[in-house]
Protein backbone atom coordinates (compact mmCIF):
# COMPACT_ATOMS: atom_id res chain seq x y z
CA UNK A 1 0.00 0.00 0.00
CA UNK A 2 1.77 3.50 -1.08
CA UNK A 3 4.89 1.60 -1.97
CA UNK A 4 5.15 -0.10 1.82
CA UNK A 5 5.58 -3.95 1.24
CA UNK A 6 2.55 -5.59 4.07
CA UNK A 7 4.37 -8.92 4.87
CA UNK A 8 2.95 -10.45 8.05
CA UNK A 9 4.47 -8.48 10.73
CA UNK A 10 3.08 -5.62 8.94
CA UNK A 11 -0.12 -6.91 8.82
CA UNK A 12 -0.13 -7.97 12.51
CA UNK A 13 0.49 -4.53 13.19
CA UNK A 14 -2.07 -3.51 10.97
CA UNK A 15 -4.41 -5.96 12.48
CA UNK A 16 -3.18 -4.99 16.02
CA UNK A 17 -6.80 -3.21 17.52
CA UNK A 18 -9.00 -6.18 16.28
CA UNK A 19 -6.49 -8.79 17.80
CA UNK A 20 -6.45 -6.93 21.16
CA UNK A 21 -10.11 -7.08 21.27
CA UNK A 22 -10.40 -10.77 20.38
CA UNK A 23 -7.73 -11.46 22.95
CA UNK A 24 -9.97 -9.60 25.60
CA UNK A 25 -13.05 -11.84 24.98
CA UNK A 26 -15.09 -9.82 22.50
CA UNK A 27 -15.76 -11.70 18.91
CA UNK A 28 -14.39 -10.14 15.99
CA UNK A 29 -15.11 -10.94 12.31
CA UNK A 30 -13.65 -9.87 9.38
CA UNK A 31 -16.29 -9.34 6.56
CA UNK A 32 -15.71 -9.23 3.12
CA UNK A 33 -12.07 -9.61 2.89
CA UNK A 34 -10.49 -10.56 -0.24
CA UNK A 35 -8.24 -9.55 -3.21
CA UNK A 36 -9.04 -7.82 -6.42
CA UNK A 37 -8.75 -10.12 -9.59
CA UNK A 38 -6.07 -8.21 -11.50
CA UNK A 39 -3.52 -8.92 -8.06
CA UNK A 40 -1.16 -11.19 -9.65
CA UNK A 41 -2.21 -14.80 -8.16
CA UNK A 42 0.84 -15.46 -6.59
CA UNK A 43 1.08 -12.53 -4.88
CA UNK A 44 -2.45 -12.63 -3.66
CA UNK A 45 -2.35 -16.25 -2.05
CA UNK A 46 0.67 -14.94 -0.21
CA UNK A 47 -0.66 -12.34 1.33
CA UNK A 48 -3.97 -13.98 1.75
CA UNK A 49 -2.39 -16.73 3.47
CA UNK A 50 -0.77 -14.48 5.86
CA UNK A 51 -4.18 -13.13 6.40
CA UNK A 52 -5.82 -16.60 6.88
CA UNK A 53 -2.49 -17.51 9.38
CA UNK A 54 -3.16 -14.12 11.89
CA UNK A 55 -6.90 -14.06 11.63
CA UNK A 56 -7.25 -18.00 12.81
CA UNK A 57 -4.67 -17.55 15.28
CA UNK A 58 -6.17 -15.26 16.99
CA UNK A 59 -9.63 -16.61 16.87
CA UNK A 60 -10.96 -13.76 14.49
CA UNK A 61 -13.88 -14.90 11.75
CA UNK A 62 -13.95 -14.25 8.21
CA UNK A 63 -16.11 -14.47 5.53
CA UNK A 64 -14.67 -13.82 1.16
CA UNK A 65 -16.15 -10.85 -0.09
CA UNK A 66 -17.91 -12.86 -2.51
CA UNK A 67 -18.10 -16.50 -3.57
CA UNK A 68 -18.64 -16.48 -7.07
CA UNK A 69 -17.00 -13.04 -8.81
CA UNK A 70 -14.16 -11.35 -8.65
CA UNK A 71 -13.11 -11.46 -5.05
CA UNK A 72 -14.28 -15.33 -5.08
CA UNK A 73 -13.19 -19.03 -5.77
CA UNK A 74 -15.68 -19.32 -8.72
CA UNK A 75 -15.69 -17.42 -11.42
CA UNK A 76 -12.95 -14.49 -10.55
CA UNK A 77 -12.33 -13.62 -14.17
CA UNK A 78 -8.42 -13.70 -13.36
CA UNK A 79 -6.30 -14.15 -16.34
CA UNK A 80 -3.09 -15.95 -14.24
CA UNK A 81 -5.26 -19.05 -13.01
CA UNK A 82 -5.49 -22.78 -14.23
CA UNK A 83 -9.41 -23.15 -13.55
CA UNK A 84 -11.05 -26.14 -13.13
CA UNK A 85 -14.84 -26.81 -14.59
CA UNK A 86 -17.22 -27.49 -11.27
CA UNK A 87 -20.82 -27.59 -12.75
CA UNK A 88 -20.25 -25.19 -15.32
CA UNK A 89 -18.38 -22.67 -13.73
CA UNK A 90 -14.50 -21.67 -13.58
CA UNK A 91 -13.06 -23.26 -9.97
CA UNK A 92 -10.24 -21.41 -8.48
CA UNK A 93 -8.33 -24.50 -7.22
CA UNK A 94 -5.41 -22.95 -5.48
CA UNK A 95 -7.62 -20.12 -3.58
CA UNK A 96 -10.12 -23.52 -2.42
CA UNK A 97 -7.15 -25.33 -1.18
CA UNK A 98 -5.83 -22.40 0.91
CA UNK A 99 -9.27 -22.41 2.33
CA UNK A 100 -9.88 -25.43 3.17
CA UNK A 101 -5.93 -25.08 4.61
CA UNK A 102 -7.81 -22.91 7.73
Amino acid sequence: MNGEMFDRTKLETYYKDWIALAKSGVGVHCGECGCWNKTPHNVFLAWFEDVLGILTENKIGYALWNFRGDFGILDSRRDDVAYEDWHGHKLDTKLLALLKKY
